[in-house]
């Protein structure tokens, strides 16, 4: 759906699994979320670095 927020609990997971190595594609299977939505989030983690702890 577009525009539905994403929970933060997802966008923790998307994080750490992404951190981990594993593929876009995989990611938003894993999750049902977009491919584009873990595309933005994943770029964003390269773009800003991650402050966060995951």
């Amino acid at each position: 759906m577009a525009g539905k927020p994403i929970d933060m609990n997802k966008l923790r997971i998307v994080l750490k699994l992404y951190a981990q190595g594993k593929s876009k594609s995989f990611i938003s299977d894993y999750l049902r979320l977009s491919r584009n939505t873990v595309k933005s989030i994943s770029s964003s983690l390269l773009l800003y670095g991650s402050p966060l702890r995951i």
